[in-house]
């Protein structure tokens, strides 16, 4: 119970830092996200530190110089892109809140029906009944953003649209779920840092993120381009 009541705490405080930097200026949403980019790349380093030592020189360059910038600098910039110079802060809140949902909604069927488990070695808590509940809700949900003059502009225009970006989103911050995780197995921990308690590090609460953003780009490019 002490500890849903800290993560529910240190969630809702996450939340409003990240709700701050998409309503108010974008000045400060470069502030916040250069900010989380340079917490999980220290949260990287400190775990590649743990590491098995390396075989040769290219896979420490991997390690060490590319992997971190593919995989954490990359999205970040990304966000800061779409949201500054592309003036596309609702699809990125979009895609914050598909995100959230989705992994609520996951918990939520993985609690009452999970018994058949994903990658058990890599993620023992995930289920496919999980991942399929959280898949067909949040879908399902965004069938109906569309409705919100918000979310509305001139390349995601219908529901299909939406529900498209939707199942993009998901799918690729599953995939981010399962690559922090086996990283963290990698070095042989259980969080990447301490900074949000109940949740880990930064890096466990952007995992998902970090592959839906770059994922989510490309399908706004395509369909930008198909209209």
């Amino acid at each position: 119970m002490q500890n849903l009541v800290t993560r529910t705490i240190t969630g809702i405080a996450y939340l409003l830092i990240v709700g701050i930097a998409f309503f108010t200026t974008k000045w400060l949403l470069v502030a916040i996200f250069t900010a989380l980019l340079f917490i999980a790349l220290y949260e990287y380093i400190r775990l590649s530190q743990k590491f098995p030592v390396p075989k040769n020189s290219s896979q420490r360059i991997i390690r060490s110089q590319i992997l971190p910038f593919v995989w954490i600098v990359v999205p970040i910039l990304l966000i800061e892109y779409w949201c500054v110079i592309l003036n596309a802060v609702n699809i990125m809140v979009a895609l914050f809140i598909i995100l959230c949902m989705n992994d609520t909604m996951a918990y939520l069927w993985g609690s009452w029906l999970g018994k058949h488990k994903m990658l058990p070695k890599v993620s023992p808590k995930k289920s496919w009944e999980g991942f399929f509940g959280g898949l067909i809700t949040t879908m399902a949900a965004c069938w109906f953003l569309i409705h919100i003059p918000y979310f509305q502009n001139n390349i995601f225009t219908n529901q299909y649209i939406w529900t498209g970006f939707a199942f993009v989103v998901i799918m690729a911050g599953t995939f981010g779920d399962f690559a922090e995780s086996m990283v963290k197995r990698f070095a042989n921990q259980k969080d990447s840092g301490a900074i949000l308690p109940g949740h880990g590090g930064i890096l466990d609460r952007i995992d998902s993120m970090l592959f839906a953003v770059p994922a989510g780009f490309i399908y706004w490019l395509v369909i930008g381009g198909l209209r």
